[in-house]
């Protein structure tokens, strides 16, 4: 009997609590960050994106979001549907009332209710472009265009899954691998004692880290020998790079951009500078799988390739087109491919759009993704961020890229099993180096 009362007890109390009216909790007020996301989002939205937006269809997104919050909290409340008026500031006071009424009834942080609402907003606009980003996904955003940076020596490495050697795959300029004369191919036999054979990649890299300055002994050895020498190197802060270059055979330079980060055009000014140094004679610059990032990057890398002339045209809402030069300056006169795949978007296409309209490269590999519009991105007080579609943009010969992509010069599908960059092992590169060989062929007669 006793258990039946306590049921029952419950079921009263959870049916009081699922009738909860919005007017016991009026005086909840929303905290000023959270107010000021709201607010900014809320304006953003309805005057910046590319497309006309009605500002009562955000606001009925707002809501239901709202009503979502409550309902997966199971707390009935009434959320009212606010219009959209002249006075923005009332309409706003009263979204951001509703907003901390529901988190307050719910007995969740605001912080979450606010999200979930300019979420919603955002999703009004029915633009897969279009996100809002709480503070751990602004986060993760930042750190896939500009990876945070790390105490190390400065390589990339790889284990061998049938010898059991890690290998240096790559060593980033300028860092102290570098000056420690450490090349890609080296196999790093031991470290600070320790023996890598049969480590995974993870494990050698957390034995290569340390505190920036520390002290770490490297037992190396070439791969045609077993020949090994002791490297002592300090280690340092490491941008971990955005950017790879290497000479392939016959003097044809690799550049492969991974993404357009704020770094980007350094290491790429480094990049080209050291294989013209060498002696490149053609260029292949790799997209593939670029999923693009700052424009701004992206029209500094193709201004060492085009000058003075249109490189894109950006058409924004309520405001002339714009079309942006490449700047007056001596440019790299080299026969050039460029590789791109269905994962090559946004930067990446505006690169190769513009490359190939104005002659300067081949397009090889398969079709583009398709992206042919731009995002703003805005930081909010509290840490979130907002990225709005706020642009459509076509190449220098105006062509439209967007939904429909990229057609390469060449087609070449990729192979099974490719890796990017090993010529045995990339057939969309071969077919780049030997169109490049034939060029240069050309050139000597």
């Amino acid at each position: 009997m006793r258990s039946t009362i306590t049921v029952r007890a419950l079921a009263v109390t959870a049916a009081l609590l699922f009738c909860a009216a919005a007017p016991a909790f009026a005086d909840a007020t929303l905290p000023s960050k959270l107010a000021t996301d709201v607010n900014e989002s809320y304006r953003l939205l309805t005057t910046t994106y590319y497309n006309a937006v009605n500002d009562q269809s955000v606001l009925d997104a707002a809501r239901a979001a709202l009503l979502d919050v409550a309902k997966k909290h199971r707390v009935k409340i009434d959320v009212p549907r606010i219009e959209a008026s002249g006075d923005t500031g009332q309409t706003l006071g009263m979204l951001d009332g509703s907003i901390a009424q529901v988190a307050d009834a719910a007995h969740v942080a605001p912080a979450d209710v606010a999200y979930a609402t300019i979420s919603g907003m955002a999703r009004s606009v029915d633009d897969r472009y279009t996100i809002f980003m709480t503070p751990a996904e602004f986060k993760k955003f930042n750190d896939a265009l500009d990876p945070q940076r790390v105490s190390g020596i400065g390589v990339l490495i790889g284990a061998d899954a049938k010898t059991g050697d890690v290998s240096i795959l790559y060593v980033v300029p300028r860092t102290p691998a570098e000056h420690a004369g450490l090349r890609a191919g080296d196999v790093i036999a031991a470290i600070d004692g320790t023996s890598t054979k049969g480590l995974k990649s993870l494990e050698v890299s957390k034995l290569l880290r340390g505190k920036p300055g520390s002290i770490v002994h490297i037992t190396v050895h070439p791969s045609d020998s077993t020949d090994s020498h002791e490297v002592t190197i300090a280690r340092a802060e490491i941008s971990p790079p955005t950017v790879i270059y290497k000479m392939l055979p016959n003097d044809i330079g690799y550049i492969y951009v991974m993404a357009f980060g704020r770094e980007t055009p350094g290491q790429f000014n480094i990049a080209l500078g050291r294989l013209r140094e060498q002696g490149a004679k053609a260029l292949v610059l790799d997209l593939r799988d670029d999923g693009g990032g700052y424009v701004d990057s992206a029209l500094d890398i193709i201004s060492h390739f085009i000058s003075d002339k249109p490189v894109v045209t950006v058409e924004q809402r309520g405001v002339p087109d714009s079309t942006f030069d490449a700047p007056d300056q001596s440019v790299v006169d080299l026969p050039m491919t460029v590789l791109v795949n269905a994962y090559t978007a946004s930067a990446s296409e505006i690169t190769a759009g513009a490359l190939q309209d104005d002659g300067i490269a081949s397009l090889i590999g398969t079709r583009t993704f398709g992206k042919g519009v731009m995002q703003t991105l805005t930081p909010l007080p509290g840490g979130s961020a907002i990225k709005i579609t706020t642009a459509h943009y076509l190449t220098p010969a105006h062509r439209d890229i967007n939904l429909k992509g990229i057609n390469p010069d060449v087609r070449v599908d990729e192979n099974h099993g490719a890796r990017y960059g090993e010529i045995s092992d990339d057939a969309q590169l071969r077919a780049a180096i030997a169109y490049l060989q034939k060029k240069l062929a050309v050139a000597k007669h």
